[in-house]
């Protein structure tokens, strides 16, 4: 099964037809789904998720660019949760502009069966301050299915002189034994004068685990546009339980061949709380 998955991503790399511009959405965001984070990462993926398990945990995260040979901090971002209650910084260095920082708080709630939560976010570039707001949910209705749905960008908060579109996200995961799949599609509002309706962009991922003794799990997710076709590859890795490392590299189209040019390094800890009793 493991050279499946590796030939299906081999194969999947060689579609690559768009050349993205460069993100500000957090790193989390390329490589997680709204169905399978339950840790400080939600903040920027899924508020529920700060609630779907008790837990408290913290993270680091860097963000590398290649440009022109070089590589280049492009991001970075740290954060924490405990119990549902969340605090982060994320920052992005854009190239030929000012900083961009983001300053969000998330709150998570359990419920039978799931959670709900909702983050509440600063952005500010330069002398240009904007707020915005999340909303998310995560249901299980079985050991092996996960579903999630998230509304961002509530409030439409302007970054680099544009207001990010309303954008609603459902996705649906199925864990089989090492392997856990997830396909998410989302609609993200037109707000052209001239234009109505909603553009959608959907991804697909993969995690399979390796090891028992010393968690190892490969991690491959893919952005792919209205047409299907593959606008960018995430590749990687993260190694650990509690204290967890991820590394992950994106490719992007260069003279019709991938080429990686965003690579990110994550450490996790986490600490797993006991339910309070009401």
């Amino acid at each position: 099964m493991f050279r499946v998955v590796l030939l299906l991503l081999w194969l999947l790399s060689l579609s690559i037809d768009l050349v993205t511009a460069q993100s500000v959405s957090a790193r989390s965001q390329d490589y997680l789904f709204i169905t399978n984070v339950a840790d400080v990462r939600a903040l920027w993926v899924n508020p529920a998720g700060l609630a779907l398990v008790p837990e408290a945990s913290i993270i680091g995260e860097l963000t590398f660019e290649r440009l022109d040979g070089d590589l280049r901090v492009e991001q970075y971002a740290i954060g924490l949760n405990s119990r549902g209650v969340s605090l982060g910084y994320q920052r992005s260095r854009l190239v030929g502009e000012k900083p961009l920082g983001i300053l969000s708080s998330g709150f998570g709630f359990p419920f039978r069966g799931g959670s709900i939560g909702v983050a509440l976010s600063r952005y500010q570039q330069d002398s240009t301050q904007s707020y915005g707001a999340d909303f998310g949910l995560i249901y299980v209705p079985s050991v092996a299915v996960q579903l999630g749905l998230v509304v961002r960008h509530l409030g439409r908060p302007t970054v680099r002189g544009a207001d990010l579109p309303v954008t609603t996200i459902g996705a649906a995961q199925m864990t089989l034994s090492v392997m856990q799949l997830t396909w998410e599609t989302a609609a993200a509002e037109r707000l052209e004068p001239d234009s109505s309706g909603f553009d959608f962009t959907h991804r697909a991922g993969v995690r399979l685990a390796l090891l028992k003794q010393l968690p190892v799990v490969l991690i491959g997710a893919v952005d792919l546009g209205s047409n299907v076709r593959i606008d960018r590859l995430n590749l990687g890795f993260s190694i650990g339980g509690t204290r967890q490392l991820t590394s992950i590299g994106s490719a992007v189209q260069r003279n019709n061949a991938p080429v990686f040019e965003h690579f990110s390094a994550t450490f996790v800890a986490v600490q797993p709380l006991s339910r309070r009793s009401f």
